[in-house]
């Protein structure tokens, strides 16, 4: 089985993803035109090119006056994302290359694609809501392949990647760098589930677990292993707020007890399947016991 696991941040509209609860979730797919979007964008617009990014937009998309000027500020941002993750390290899969974005028509979720480029949806920059630094920071965290748990050409391995892969760190990692960045530069970057920044996840997760009906199997997720289904289907709608808030507000909480290096060599530790214990031995306790701290901060109960 191939597992669709391509990291994403922004749903393609309010909303989108709802559906009665008679209804049967069926599978989100939006990267399957990504080649197609690579075409159009590369025969009808023009490329920004820097060092460390290149940014590829359609003629005319964008205004012509704030697109020079969203680049420069795109430089000092990911100046500061690649000096708060540090390195450069020998496990990161994208090396020296820079990040290529391409900023793309259509409704679809913005993503990374773990192959040094990044597709942003044109509406979510319209909108003010597109995720930049979220999904550069996930070209810059991906260690060599096999990492996700797709990428195992055994599928038997493949799962047992799956159902131990730590995605609410993937996300939530993301979410820290680009919300830190954004928040000592003053760069704008999309906040599409108004989780209000890092000094506000804690109490948008505790707000929004304590009224959701699905408060439970979101936040078990949260800190545990696996991923959470209903984010790849018509349910993410439903879903996503709460997961994405909780996952920032658990990886800030990390962070807070281990230090941003320590969450930074995790990751080529994921790829080992050897994560968890150089985090339970930074923190000093096991992270079921990290998880019950981080709760009890939110005045939340323990599972």
């Amino acid at each position: 089985m191939r597992y669709l696991w391509i990291t994403a941040l922004a749903i393609s509209a309010p909303g989108a993803g709802l559906h009665s609860q008679d209804s049967t979730p069926s599978r989100l797919d939006w990267w399957s035109a990504d080649s197609d979007r690579v075409a159009f964008v590369t025969a009808h617009g023009l490329a920004y090119r820097h060092p460390q990014f290149i940014v590829w937009a359609p003629t005319d998309s964008l205004d012509p006056v704030w697109l020079p000027h969203f680049v420069d500020s795109l430089a000092e941002n990911m100046a500061a994302l690649r000096s708060l993750i540090g390195g450069p390290h020998p496990w990161q899969r994208i090396a020296d290359r820079p990040v290529v974005f391409f900023f793309s028509p259509g409704r679809f979720i913005s993503h990374a694609t773990g192959q040094d480029t990044v597709f942003i949806a044109l509406t979510h920059i319209r909108r003010g809501v597109a995720p930049f630094l979220h999904e550069a920071a996930h070209e810059l965290l991906v260690p060599a392949a096999p990492f996700y748990p797709f990428e195992y050409p055994d599928s038997t391995e493949g799962e047992r990647r799956a159902a131990r892969f730590p995605f609410w760190l993937s996300e939530g990692f993301a979410d820290y760098l680009a919300q830190a960045v954004a928040g000592t530069t003053g760069f704008h970057e999309g906040d599409i589930f108004t989780i209000g920044g890092l000094d506000k996840a804690d109490s948008t997760c505790a707000a929004r677990v304590a009224s959701h009906p699905r408060r439970e199997e979101i936040l078990a997720r949260v800190g545990g292993q696996g991923r959470l289904e209903a984010l790849f289907t018509t349910e993410r709608g439903e879903v996503a707020p709460v997961y994405y808030a909780c996952s920032q507000a658990f990886t800030r909480y990390l962070v807070q007890q281990v230090g941003v290096p320590v969450v930074v060599g995790l990751f080529p530790a994921i790829r080992r399947d050897e994560w968890l214990q150089p985090l339970e031995a930074a923190a000093g306790k096991t992270l079921p016991g990290i998880r019950r701290a981080w709760l009890a901060t939110l005045r939340l109960p323990p599972d």
